[in-house]
């Protein structure tokens, strides 16, 4: 009977009707989610007895002890985004008249150890890009474009000549490119290299190229529109060789480990810093909404809520 179907075996169905109809990313995202978290917590209920409850009950599991490696709890954003997967999956089977459409509050615990974003010092950069400048190649060229575009290292290793017009000095983003790791229903894992459209309409973007790396792209510029900036070859570089190298590289000039996404904190930090305006920035980035910006990067020191409480002084 359908009000009897087990959750496990609708996400099995649901995952077949996703197939070619989502981005391979997503698709494989998905997958990953249903396999190794969904099934094993909530798989063997019947669809009438996933709750709000039941599923609040399974988000606290999985930020206390979710990960496969037994070593704690899943980060809130993979747990939001399983949330976010249930989600889905119960308002389709609710278009199949499997179960009534449902609503879910969930509440997660407060977070008080707030992580800060990570970014280069000024002197840091400054060491970087003279190191760059020095040193020219592609793969060392790239850190600094990530510091004169913010661009994501998908973006990045996907990025080809053919996207960059230097007569015009600006470069267009268009694709990304990732490994994606596939679970299949049985559980075996494969991986392939996907090149798709960016993560997001808003991530289709054109940027301005700055009078700083202009020259150097001139510099490298292979005449080739095929290759890619990264090898200046007809071979891209994915994403995980090019983190191992920015790692290397960071040690060699003795600048402390950061994550290769700091860089694009670096340029938004930076941009914010000399007073550019929250909207541009925003689109700059290719995020969504302006909120998003806001939330990663606006946080006023309290001389600048000082000087912010002093302006009522000028109604009076």
């Amino acid at each position: 009977m359908k009000e009897k179907m087990l959750y496990k075996d609708w996400l099995r169905i649901w995952l077949k009707q996703k197939e070619g109809y989502v981005k391979d990313a997503t698709f494989a995202h998905y997958t990953v989610m249903v396999i190794n978290h969904l099934i094993p917590t909530l798989g063997d209920l019947y669809l009438n007895q996933i709750t709000e409850k039941r599923l609040q009950k399974a988000v606290l599991e999985w930020l206390k002890s979710g990960r496969l490696d037994n070593m704690g709890g899943l980060a809130e954003k993979t747990v939001k985004d399983l949330v976010v997967t249930v989600r889905r999956s119960l308002k389709d089977a609710a278009k199949e008249h499997l179960v009534p459409k449902k609503q879910f509050e969930i509440v997660y615990p407060q977070n008080d150890t707030e992580e800060k974003l990570k970014v280069l010092t000024k002197e840091q950069q400054m060491i970087l890009t003279q190191y760059v400048y020095l040193n020219l190649t592609p793969k060392n060229a790239g850190i600094l474009f990530c510091l004169h575009t913010g661009v994501r290292i998908g973006e990045l290793c996907a990025l080809q000549w053919k996207d960059i017009d230097l007569e015009n000095k600006l470069v267009h983003i268009n694709k990304t490119l990732q490994r994606i790791f596939v679970k299949n229903i049985e559980g075996k894992n494969v991986s392939r290299i996907n090149i798709s459209s960016p993560k997001s309409k808003s991530s289709i973007r054109t940027i301005p190229l700055s009078t700083a790396i202009y020259p150097i792209l001139k510099r490298l510029n292979p005449c080739d529109p095929e290759k890619y900036l990264l090898t200046n070859k007809d071979v891209y570089t994915e994403p995980r060789t090019y983190r191992d190298f920015f790692e290397r590289f960071l040690k060699k000039l003795n600048i402390e480990h950061i994550n290769f996404h700091s860089l694009r904190h670096t340029f938004a930090t930076r941009l914010i810093e000399n007073g550019a305006d929250y909207k541009t920035v925003s689109e700059l980035l290719g995020h969504s909404s302006v909120s998003i910006t806001l939330n990663l990067y606006v946080h006023p020191q309290i001389e600048q809520k000082r000087r912010a409480i002093e302006l009522i002084n000028d109604c009076l």
